[in-house]
């Protein structure tokens, strides 16, 4: 009896499911919430552009933008920089892997162009970029001008010659007209061609530069650069010693034939009011007189020329192949050499305010200055 009624003892209160299972259901509640907030759509955090090693591709113009340097190039790369120290990468609506050639800022715009007949333009200081036309193995742009007398200007290979007047929006193509020239004869009937002095007249002249001379009219050759006088009239300069001016904003143009027989691959508009051409083998010059005359400068290297620019100082800088920087401070008379030797070509060149330069090429982009003691003359 006693065994009987110790097993029928009141055991101790049982707990409810509830009771014991709370903490579970709360930390599976947690886990459904983490999970939903770590798979629901939320934007991205901002991250800061990523610097760019500039000193690894291959620029080819710079120009300044607002209060931002833009730097243009190979395979379509555009950077941008606030200090010409750090760069970062533009953003291109369209990347097409064409290589840029150069960039021009405007009032309201910053414009590129390149091969392919390619014309980029940005609204931003260079930070984005808009595509406005490109063209499949179309003939390369080489630089662009302007805005003169409201209108742009886009030059290349071939004569390839447009203009706008809608600050780069749209562009026109059209063929560059000799001044005088009577229309299109007969052939057979026209006068030789006067025969160009030979290349070999110049030890430092284009060994090309009377290929197929006679046979291809202005419109034919390559246009390297393009600039306006202060006289008001357009000037263009190409290969083969091409030397152009338009009084009628580009409607028709009179060859200066004869100054030298290689390629012109810049012009410059002086502060004295005079003009600068170079070009091929150091090969550089200047006039006093609209461009109805021209003298050599005197530069102390053969060594070919891609780019120019003039100072706030009034010093005219020249760049081109073996890193060479040449200043003149009289004008275009003679330059001194004001850069050490090596293998890397320059390609651009963009004075600043601060008296720094920025020099871009085949070592990329970066900050230089005309302060260095002169290298003197190589022999």
């Amino acid at each position: 009896m006693n065994r009987m009624t110790s097993t029928l003892e009141p055991s101790s209160p049982v707990r409810s499911s509830y009771s014991t299972g709370w903490p579970s259901v709360l930390f599976a509640v947690a886990v459904a919430a983490a999970a939903t907030y770590a798979f629901s759509h939320r934007p991205p955090p901002p991250f800061a552009p990523t610097q760019v090693q500039a000193d690894r591709i291959q620029i080819n113009g710079v120009v300044r933008a607002g209060t931002r340097l833009v730097a243009v190039g190979e395979l379509g790369r555009i950077l941008v920089s606030e200090d010409g120290k750090a760069w970062t990468e533009a953003k291109v609506e369209k990347p097409r892997g064409s290589t840029l050639t150069q960039a021009l800022a405007t009032d309201g715009a910053v414009l590129a162009v390149g091969h392919d007949g390619w014309i980029l333009r940005s609204e931003d200081q260079g930070q984005t970029w808009k595509e406005v036309q490109f063209t499949a193995e179309g003939d390369p742009l080489l630089g662009i001008a302007g805005p003169y007398d409201g209108k742009l200007y886009a030059y290349g290979s071939f004569g390839l010659f447009l203009s706008s007047a809608d600050g780069g929006k749209t562009w026109t193509k059209s063929t560059l007209a000799e001044e005088g020239a009577a229309p299109a004869a007969d052939p057979a009937a026209a006068a030789p061609a006067e025969a160009a002095a030979p290349a070999e007249a110049d030890p430092w002249a284009d060994p090309f530069a009377n290929v197929g001379k006679g046979d291809e009219g202005i419109g034919d050759r390559h246009l390297n650069g393009m600039t306006r006088a202060a006289d008001g009239s357009l000037w263009l300069v190409g290969e083969r010693g091409l030397l152009l001016q338009s009084k009628d904003q580009g409607a028709t143009w009179k060859d200066h034939p004869g100054v030298y027989a290689g390629s012109f691959f810049g012009v410059l508009s002086l502060p004295s009011r005079g003009l600068l051409v170079y070009g091929m083998r150091g090969n550089a010059y200047y006039s006093t007189d609209s461009g109805q005359t021209w003298t050599r400068s005197k530069i102390p290297e053969a060594l070919s020329l891609f780019s120019g620019a003039v100072t706030a100082q009034n010093e005219v800088v020249l760049v081109g192949a073996s890193n060479a920087v040449f200043v003149s401070r009289d004008g275009g008379i003679g330059f001194t050499r004001m850069s050490p030797v090596n293998q890397k070509t320059l390609t651009a060149v963009l004075p600043l305010a601060s008296g720094d330069i920025v020099l871009a090429g085949e070592g990329g982009v970066g900050l230089g200055g005309l302060n260095a003691q002169p290298k003197g003359d190589t022999p």
